[in-house]
């Protein structure tokens, strides 16, 4: 294990109610309320371990986003990945997904940047806006993986935040050899990102 903890930053962003600071709490360990609070932006720290190396997470839990807000120049930039969730009962959060995407690169100047394309709230599958191909066409698009979580059930959230890591060690040339196994994963596509 590495002597010394990688700091990676993590800014978790979508629409509003989509679960993202739920998702962030499970992550955490904070168990599962139902309570609706907004947010405006927290700041957490966790560690992660990762092919026995450990690593500072600091994730940022942002407001929720619509089509017209704008976007907090200090997330652009200061981030290693961006995790970009949308509820796949509300269709008009995909949407804003896709806008959230846009206005990071237009903001970042790049032309790609490390993300994790999220769909919460699977639990409900009755209630499905988004279907899975939609989903995993749009994550295809952006060359970034998409998973679809519950933070409800806590499914598939630790996997979002282990991707976070991935994607960031990929975006900084390092740690190829830990996505190896993620479904989707060619190590010859040099863009940042997978398809999960």
């Amino acid at each position: 294990m590495s002597s010394q903890p990688l700091g990676r930053s993590v800014v978790v962003l979508g629409g509003i109610s989509v679960g993202k600071s739920t998702a962030i709490q499970r992550f955490l360990g904070v168990d599962f309320t139902g309570r609706y609070q907004p947010t405006v932006k927290n700041i957490h720290s966790t560690k992660l371990n990762l092919s026995n190396i450990e690593y500072n997470l600091t994730i940022t839990d942002t407001a929720g986003q619509d089509e017209t807000s704008l976007l907090d120049t200090s997330y652009v930039g200061s981030a290693d990945v961006y995790v970009i969730v949308f509820s796949l009962l509300f269709r008009k959060s995909f949407e804003i997904a896709q806008v959230i995407r846009d206005k990071i690169l237009d903001m970042s100047g790049l032309e790609t940047v490390a993300m994790v394309l999220v769909g919460n709230k699977s639990d409900l599958p009755n209630e499905r806006q988004v279907t899975r191909a939609e989903a995993e066409a749009l994550a295809q698009s952006f060359g970034c993986p998409y998973i679809e979580t519950s933070a409800k059930e806590n499914l598939n959230i630790e996997d979002v935040f282990i991707n976070s890591v991935k994607m960031a060690n990929r975006a900084r040339g390092v740690g190829d050899e830990s996505l190896e196994g993620s479904e989707g994963y060619d190590p010859n596509d040099k863009s940042m990102c997978i398809v999960m």
